[in-house]
């Protein structure tokens, strides 16, 4: 991680008072150097700006990688924000090139928006934020400025660029079906009985099936039934699982779950251990989501990959017609 370096003085000096001559030792002193992380054309990205950028990320870093790996995602994060800081250099300049010019009362409106929904109107707690960052208010609205002018203009640059026919969304999505297939799936609810160890136990466990099962084709609610007698994990929920495909269940259950219409009990289903009874309470056949289901995500899709493209490809000509130095 580059962050920025300091160095400690200690300096010792002789101190005189009244002719009487004692010696004493100043206490040591942080003073901080601060660097450059990269220069475009004539502006400077210094690394308390990288790290500025940084910050927000670092306690999702810390908390996902140690050591090593975590020395190696700092530095990976810390290039991507300088080249972030690159970029947003690039559009200020070609902002400022097309006479582009952002009023203070338009970033005063952006503060007090930002002011009511961060901090509930709260100026107090504001200045606060600010005294904690070290920046002054005019500093903090140059930074809006800054942000207002990059979004505009990359809007303009990229956004009412990126057109998505009807015809390209439908092509995509006949291209990539199989990403729409949808296979067979179940909604079930389960009665578990273990059955016990002794011949005994395990007659007594059977004929409680029995009464179990007719009381449920009588009318019995199952839901309510699995709450009160299953002794199965999810025997508070009403033995229910969620959609689920059959071949992903316990295989003692597969066949059951393929070929039990929806809303019927059924037979008891034993094992060595356990005995159950399984209601489907729907059933989802296989197939391909259509295009009318698909077409909004898809288009929203390709739209994004469109303005990343142009967006790539806008910051390439800027970089060409620009000085950029990087320092590590």
């Amino acid at each position: 991680m580059k962050f920025a370096l300091s160095i400690l003085m200690i300096l010792t000096a002789p101190i005189f008072a009244f002719g009487q001559m004692t010696n004493a030792l100043r206490k040591p002193v942080s003073i901080e150097i601060d660097g450059y992380a990269a220069k475009v054309n004539n502006r400077v990205i210094t690394i308390g700006e990288v790290n500025d950028a940084l910050t927000p990320l670092l306690p999702e870093l810390y908390r996902q990688f140690k050591g090593d790996q975590l020395k190696e995602e700092l530095d990976k994060a810390f290039d991507k924000a300088r080249d972030q800081l690159i970029e947003r250099a690039l559009i200020m300049e070609a902002f400022t090139a097309k006479g582009g010019q952002i009023p203070d009362q338009y970033v005063n409106e952006n503060i007090k928006s930002e002011i009511n929904q961060r901090y509930k109107g709260d100026e107090a707690l504001f200045e606060q934020m600010l005294a904690q960052q070290k920046k002054t208010r005019a500093e903090y609205m140059e930074n809006v400025r800054e942000q207002m002018a990059v979004g505009m203009l990359t809007n303009e640059e990229v956004g009412r660029r990126a057109r998505v026919t009807p015809e390209q969304v439908r092509e995509a999505y006949e291209q990539n079906r199989e990403m729409y297939y949808i296979p067979e799936k179940v909604k079930y609810s389960i009665i578990v009985l273990n059955k016990g160890t002794t011949p005994d136990d395990q007659a007594v466990k059977r004929e409680e099936a029995d009464t179990i099962r007719r009381r449920l084709l009588d009318g019995a609610d199952f839901g309510e039934t699995a709450t009160e007698v299953s002794e199965g994990s999810r025997a508070a929920d009403g033995g229910a699982f969620p959609w689920m495909q059959p071949k992903d269940v316990r295989p003692e259950l597969q066949d059951t779950l393929r070929t039990l219409p929806a809303g019927e009990i059924s037979e008891i289903i034993e094992t060595e251990q356990q005995l159950y009874i399984v209601k489907v309470e729907a059933r989802r056949q296989p197939g391909y989501k259509t295009f009318d289901e698909v077409r909004l995500d898809l288009k929203n899709a390709l739209t994004a990959k469109e303005r990343q493209r142009l967006h790539e490809r806008w910051i390439d000509r800027l970089k060409e017609n620009s000085y950029i130095q990087i320092y590590d």
